[in-house]
Formats: C-alpha cells, structure tokens, sequence
C-alpha cells in the first residue's frame, strides 16, 4: 500500500492522536510500579517469539502472545501491559519487513493493540476483580471478561484493517468457532503463569512459560513435516496420472486442476517459452479454464518472467510484494503467489504461477512440491511429445507431410459420426487430382514429378481450413475433409484451389533434358466433391461419391475443373 494513500494517513493521524497521547496519560496517571524488569524482558522476548514462530493451524497462523502478556497485566497493571505489548507488536512488524507495506502495518497494529489492551483492561476492572489478586473467583471471571473482549475487538479490528486495504475476506465458521474456542487453551496458561511468577518468582517462566513455547514450536514443526509428506505423496500420485496420460492437451489440462486441487490455489497461471519471451497458455480459476490475456513477457517482466530469469521459485506471502510487478489483471482478492519456472534439458520451457485468497499461505515446502510437480509435468509432456511424433510419422506421408491414407479414412468415420450427433451440418469430400501428371515424369522425372508433389503439399497445407483435414490419397490424388461446409461451400473452396494451384509455377531441377538450371512448369487439377448428408451418410461412399464425381464430372469433361457429386 503506497504511504500517500487515504487510509495510511488517516491511520497515522488516529495513532497521533491515541497511542502517544494515551501512553502519556498512562504514565502520569498511573506510573509504573516497582516492576521487574528482567521479567518484563523475557515477557518480551516470548511475546515476541511466539508471533514469529506461531502455530499453525489449517495453514493459518495462531498467535497466542497475549497469554504472556496477560500476566504482565495481572501482575503491574495496564500501563505495563500496553509498553510491554507496544514493544512486541513493534518488533514483530520490523523483523518481518521484508513482506511489504511495513509503515502501515506498523502504524494500525500499534494502534490496534493500544485499544485492544486498553478496551479488555476496562473490562476486567468492571468485574470488580483487582491487580495483584490471588482470589481464584475473582480472577477467573476477570480473565474471561478482559479474553472474551479482546476476542471480539479482535475481530473487528481484523474485518476494519480488511476494508481499509479492500482485502476483505470472511473467516468461515469453523475458524470463527477456533478463534474462541482458543479462550480454552489462554485462560489456563495466564492463570497458571501470573499464579507461578505471583508464588514462585522468576522460576515460573521455566517451568510455564518457556516449555510451552517449544512445545508450540515442534508441533509447528511436526505440522510442517506431515504436510510436506502429504503434499509429496499427492505429488507423486499425480505424477503417475500425467505420465499414464498420452496427450500433450490432456496432460496440461490434468496438471492445471489437480495443482489447483492440491494447493488450494484459487487460480493457476501457465506460461510457455518462445524464443526470449513467455506468453501466457493455460488460465484456470476456481479450478475452470479461462482464456488467457494477449501479452508478452520480455526477460525480467512480470512475475513469470522474474522467475525465469533468476531461475528459480519465488515465493510472495502478500500482495504488497507483487502488486507492481504484475503484467496481467489480477482480482483484488488474491494475496499470496508462488511461482516456479519450468526447463526442459537445462533450458527454459516456461512457468507456473498459483495464488491463494489467503496471506502466508504458502512455504518453502509448497515451493519444492510444486517444483517437483512440475519436473513431472515436463517428463510427461516430452513422453507425449514423443508418442505424438511417432504417430505422426505412422499417420503421415513421407514425401509431402500430408496425413496418409490410414489417417484418412479414421478421420473421415470420426468426422461421420460427429454428424450424425449433431456437431455439424454437413460434412464434405473434396478429391483432387493432378492432370497428365504421368506426362510430367516421362518429360522430367520421377525426381521432378516428387518436387511437383511436395510444392503441391505444401500449397494444399497452407490452405486447408482451420478444422479440416488434407491427405495424400494415392499417387497424384489429394483429398480434403471438410466439417461444416455445404456442398455449395465446397465447391467455392474446390474452385479457389484450382485457380491458385494453375496460377502456381512449380520449381523443378535436375530434369531428364539435360538442363540442370531450374525451371518452372505449369500444372492443372481437377476436382470432384460430395456432401454428406445430401450424398449420403456413409463415410466409404462418401470418398466414393467424390472419386466418381472427379472423374466424370471433371476428367470427363475435359479437366482443370470441378465436379460435383449427382445421384
């Protein structure tokens, strides 16, 4: 959040005017007793710790500070309290600099704070419970009153500093219902650490207050130690579904949603490598695919493009961190990113980008899963890669590229029955063939007749519509599959390429006349065409209908020209 925005300013006015002002009066009115101030430092330092390293739970973090500082209160009164606690919301907020937006975070929660200590003090004197008491009654309704208000203004401090910054999100029931039910686990501990400092002095920090300290710090790190095992045995579980998969587009879409699944990630950004910039290729949010914006990143540009650069995972806890680094629009709502580059063979292929509504939701851990999730995506779309090259190899002609007639005829029954599904409205043949082509290779060569085949390749390849197919059919002869063109279509398309291929010189050397110069010959085709289903709805018959429509309507007739199919 920029410091000359609105709020920033409002916030450091309120602080102004409340947190000095009220510290001063706190000083005046009610000055710190003879308090121990080794105590209050190690008061401090617990406090202080146990927001640096809290507890986790659900992947979100319990700060339970204020049952150290609690005690502190109890013991010397509010004034203690609120410098004890200033003190360690301060630090924490300074040792976590590095996650952005430091000033305005440290502004609200000093004034935050200031108020929660100075509202749940007010509550506890109301039940007529004392500082320094050891009356157990007492105690316990006055710690419950100041917990119980500290609680609740917690809360509404949390949904104000949401619309202050425009994060808003709403706790669900189950975390509303942890956050009160923590008054379980806080009254106990203060009570039994203010009664072990209250009898017993400075020994109470070691037998209360530290043990329970480490005692949160390993079940943070058992938690962190079972959900990387989690995470690393989904993991692998969707490794083996991307290397079972056989289709690059397949595998893609399988990646995307089970990331998304695995991670919790309310989207999940794919990028792909192309010479020196990465363009966006796979969006899916809420676990639903998206089209992608229409933008390149250079070198460096973007998030995406940082990671690649710098080679590896960049983890963001908060949208401060991001926000300006972003090239894309990206909703209001979304607040920590993680992001890992993809290579293939030591090279750049790539990046994935997954978000969270939730700050700090990710780790280090969920940076190595996704890293490994992704050398898995990159091993399975290289074996995709391959099994497509090789079918392609089987399905195409050798001499032209085109698809062969195997491919063909397997295309055309798929195309059939689509039709008759209702996916299209017709499907038609176009049949082609090259006029007096044997003519060609007695005067040149079989050698120049192959030239004139693969110039004539790559002519039907660059005009083949979007959803068609083109095959070598045999010999000289070429066919079209065209879904959704009408016979009428079709044969407007069949007339444009008889007119571009006779207008089309075909370079041929190396000929039977001795002339190793190139040269340039002219050649003519004709066409014959049928539609389904006005033909019929047999998918053999239809390339039956188109051969005989070539031959009759156009060889017949005297070539160069187009024939259509009539029963």
């Amino acid at each position: 959040m920029k410091a000359a925005s609105r709020s920033f300013w409002m916030v450091v006015l309120i602080w102004i005017v409340t947190v000095p002002t009220g510290i001063a009066y706190l000083l005046t009115f009610y000055p710190l007793p003879d308090v121990n101030w080794t105590w209050l430092a190690f008061t401090v330092a617990l406090g202080f710790l146990s927001i640096y390293y809290p507890m986790v739970y659900n992947g979100k973090s319990i700060v339970l500070f204020v049952w150290f500082t609690l005690p502190v209160f109890l013991l010397y009164g509010l004034t203690a309290e609120v410098l004890v606690t200033q003190v360690i919301v301060i630090a924490a907020v300074l040792a976590k600099a590095h996650t952005g937006d430091v000033m305005y975070r440290l502004f609200y929660n000093s004034l935050a704070y200031f108020l929660l200590s100075f509202v749940s003090a007010a509550a506890y004197a109301l039940t007529g419970a004392h500082i320094g008491t050891l009356a157990f009654g007492a105690l316990v309704l006055g710690i419950f009153a100041y917990q119980i208000t500290y609680s609740v203004l917690y809360d509404a401090v949390f949904v104000l500093y949401s619309r202050l910054t425009g994060r808003m999100r709403k706790n669900t029931f189950k975390e509303t219902l942890f956050h009160y039910v923590r008054l379980i686990i806080i009254v106990p501990l203060s009570m039994s650490l203010y009664y072990m400092l209250a009898l017993y002095g400075f020994i109470g920090y070691f037998l209360v207050g530290i043990p329970f300290f480490f005692i949160t710090l390993v079940l943070r790190l058992n938690t962190q130690q079972e959900d990387l095992n989690d995470y690393i045995e989904s993991a692998g579980k969707i490794g083996r579904q991307l290397t079972a998969k056989t289709s690059r587009k397949g595998i893609t879409e399988e990646f995307m949603t089970e990331t998304a699944a695995l991670f919790g990630a309310y989207y999940v950004y794919l990028y792909e490598y192309f010479e020196g910039w990465l363009e966006p290729r796979q969006f899916y949010v809420q676990g639903e695919k998206s089209l992608p914006p229409e933008v390149r990143l250079g070198s460096g540009q973007g998030i995406a493009g940082r990671t690649l650069t710098e080679g590896t995972g960049i983890i963001f806890s908060r949208r401060e961190q991001w926000k300006d680094l972003a090239m894309t629009a990206v909703p209001a709502n979304f607040e920590s990113l993680l992001c890992v580059p993809l290579t293939r063979n030591h090279k750049p292929a790539g990046a994935v980008v997954i978000g969270s509504e939730k700050r700090d939701a990710f780790s280090k851990y969920h940076l190595n899963v996704l890293d490994l999730l992704s050398s898995y995506y990159i091993v399975a779309m290289e074996k995709a890669m391959y099994i497509e090259e090789a079918e392609k190899e089987n399905n195409r002609c050798a001499l032209t590229g085109l698809f062969n007639y195997r491919f063909l005829e397997g295309q055309l029954t798929k195309d059939m029955a689509l039709l008759m599904h209702g996916n299209y409205t017709a499907v038609s043949v176009v049949m082609l063939d090259i006029d007096h082509f044997k003519k060609v290779n007695d005067t040149y060569g079989h050698e120049s007749g192959n030239q004139v085949l693969k110039q004539l390749g790559r002519i039907l390849q660059e005009n083949c519509p979007e959803n068609g197919t083109i095959a070598r059919y045999g010999g000289e002869e070429f066919v079209y599959i065209l879904p959704g063109f009408e016979k009428s279509e079709a044969v407007g398309f069949a007339e444009m390429l008889r007119k571009k291929i006779g207008e089309t010189g075909m370079v041929i050397g190396g000929s039977l006349t001795g002339n190793e110069e190139n040269q340039v010959i002219a050649i003519t085709s004709s066409f014959g065409v049928s539609s389904a289903p006005e033909d019929t709805d047999e998918a053999m018959a239809l390339l039956r209908n188109a051969d005989r429509a070539l031959y009759i309507g156009a060889k017949q007739a005297g070539r160069n020209r187009v024939g259509s199919y009539v029963k």
